[in-house]
């Protein structure tokens, strides 16, 4: 689908049976931007570029490409010439990946676009010192608390009563670091050290913090945190009823929480739900560990990354990407689909929302998600690691399988 703004002016006083007109250039005279974007985020973004494009005459073709594919898509097209200039509201854990495979073009912004932006969100597109794409949105997780049975917040590990927490939990991979980052880092269990030029390739969670983590779910086990058996529903009906009111998750659930679980052969019925609007349900911020270490959550960014295909339409790529990064853009994001802006004067406006407010209050602590190429192994052998040990299945000492574990995560990153 394209769109151009092209005027007609009519010649009018001529006797003539046909009407002539005069109009302006033609497509092939204004800019032009081919846009790729997920099918999934397509209706998010396409009517923002659009107006973009309307007031600017720039003639912009958006095209919907699987999610799944549009990765290996782009490695292809870009160097075989066939490439977008941009790619739409991808994730920000893309980039170490898109930047070796040499598709990628830095970004520059100015410094008020840049001032403009939450910090960590603009930097979850640094890589090896360059930034790569512009943040449309953020997400991260918190704890969802029910405050008729737990009053206040929990501000520390060692607080969390036992048998009251779920966390949104993937056991058919073993485990998830993803929602266990933040007892990780209780620890002071960093994934990766990091520096100025985004997250480097020496692990930060081996060694005595890992060792602490691994003997603290060793000691705790699967049950502790909701136990290997308990799905989607059960995690929201334990949250409803009292039975679990404290549920390490996302904004993804806040609409099932609200609206409850209809009867069903395997969880009992918890039609009744509990709304942040009406403050029977909290969005609470992570804890500290028990020497005074901040928990952070991994926050991913969907962004808008510009390609080596932009060559010749720089200037309308890098007009639209600045565009995306500033209030009007990210306000509409949120008024169309709900999303939590990275730009602190859109996430004002927004945070009017309650739901947005409280995730995003408890995503000031946020890291972005690793963006190197080798996080796919990572993610798998660093799940399986906590598997074990949750199950009481660690091969020899729970401390002894995470360094060994370590080892060949650090090197799978070093190849």
């Amino acid at each position: 689908m394209k769109i151009r703004k092209s005027g007609i002016a009519a010649i009018a006083g001529l006797a003539t049976a046909a009407l002539l007109a005069i109009a302006t250039p033609s497509q092939a005279d204004n800019p032009t931007l081919l846009i790729w974007v997920d099918n999934g985020a397509k209706p998010v973004v396409q009517k923002v570029i659009y107006d973009w494009a309307s007031d600017k005459n720039v003639d912009v073709t958006i095209v919907g490409k699987d999610f799944g594919a549009v990765r290996d898509l782009l490695k292809t097209a870009v160097p075989g010439g066939t490439g977008p200039d941009i790619l739409a509201a991808a994730p920000h854990d893309w980039t170490g990946d898109l930047a070796a495979a040499g598709v990628l073009r830095p970004i520059t912004l100015t410094a008020s676009v840049k001032a403009g932006l939450q910090k960590n969100a603009y930097d979850a597109f640094l890589f090896n010192g360059n930034h790569y794409g512009v943040p449309g949105w953020t997400e991260n997780i918190a704890v969802l608390r029910n405050p008729k049975f737990i009053k206040a917040p929990i501000t520390k590990l060692s607080q969390i009563p036992a048998g009251k927490l779920s966390v949104g939990n993937d056991w058919n991979a073993n485990s998830d670091p993803y929602h266990f980052y933040p007892f990780q880092t209780s620890f002071g269990a960093n994934v990766f050290g990091s520096n100025a030029n985004g997250w480097t390739k020496t692990l930060g969670m081996a060694g005595a913090p890992g060792a602490a983590f691994a003997n603290f779910l060793n000691a705790k086990k699967a049950a502790f945190f909701g136990g290997v058996d308990h799905p989607w529903n059960n995690a929201i009906c334990d949250l409803i009823n009292g039975t679990r009111p404290l549920w390490v998750t996302g904004p993804w659930a806040i609409s099932a929480v609200e609206g409850g679980v209809a009867n069903s052969a395997s969880t009992p019925r918890c039609s009744k739900g509990i709304s942040v609007a009406k403050k029977t349900l909290a969005i609470d911020p992570f804890w500290k560990g028990n020497d005074g270490k901040v928990a952070k959550q991994f926050m991913g960014v969907r962004g808008f990354y510009l390609t080596n295909s932009a060559a010749t339409n720089l200037a309308s790529a890098n007009s639209l990407l600045s565009y995306i990064a500033g209030k009007d853009a990210q306000v509409a994001f949120y008024q169309k689909a709900n999303k939590t802006p990275a730009n602190l004067a859109a996430l004002k406006v927004a945070s009017k929302d309650l739901t947005i407010k409280g995730f995003a209050a408890a995503g000031v602590t946020a890291v972005p998600m690793p963006n190197i190429p080798a996080m796919d192994s990572v993610w798998d052998k660093w799940g399986k690691v906590e598997g074990r040990i949750m199950k009481g299945l660690a091969v020899g000492s729970a401390a002894a399988d995470w360094d060994a574990t370590m080892g060949e995560i650090q090197n799978l990153v070093n190849q």
